[in-house]
């Protein structure tokens, strides 16, 4: 009997897939669009929690291009409630290959929030925003 045969594709195609599966298991993610735009977001904790800040990264992507010279930022705050950091804009910087990245602000209590993304790739200031609910723990 001779040696099984592996194609370079499948093997590429079984790379990829666990890759992917690798780097997708401690975080989850959010994807929303606006116009021909692309943003995804992860959160480190991937669940947020109160009492803690959280690293937040974004991908941004156009026609399934990494959009590489883009201005971003975000804000959270709860759209019930009125904080003093409500209007505090974290800016974000470029880690390559389209994504960006910074730190937000604690969050201070349970309930609704709103991370609310700012970015200018070029073509004027685009807005966008992600929902979470964070659980008193």
């Amino acid at each position: 009997m001779g040696k099984p045969q592996f194609s370079v594709g499948a093997g590429s195609l079984l790379l990829a897939v666990l890759l992917s599966t690798a780097c997708s298991a401690d975080k989850t993610s959010q994807i929303h669009h606006i116009g021909d735009y692309f943003i995804r977001v992860t959160t480190e904790p991937q669940e947020l929690r109160v009492g803690r800040d959280a690293e937040v990264t974004a991908h941004i992507s156009r026609d399934d291009q990494d959009m590489e010279i883009c201005r971003v930022s975000f804000r959270q705050y709860m759209p019930k409630q009125q904080m003093t950091t409500d209007h505090m804009m974290h800016v974000m910087k470029h880690i390559g290959r389209g994504t960006y990245r910074a730190h937000g602000s604690e969050f201070s209590m349970g309930g609704d929030w709103t991370i609310e993304f700012q970015f200018n790739c070029g073509d004027g200031m685009k807005t966008i925003v992600f929902p979470y609910n964070l659980q008193w723990m």
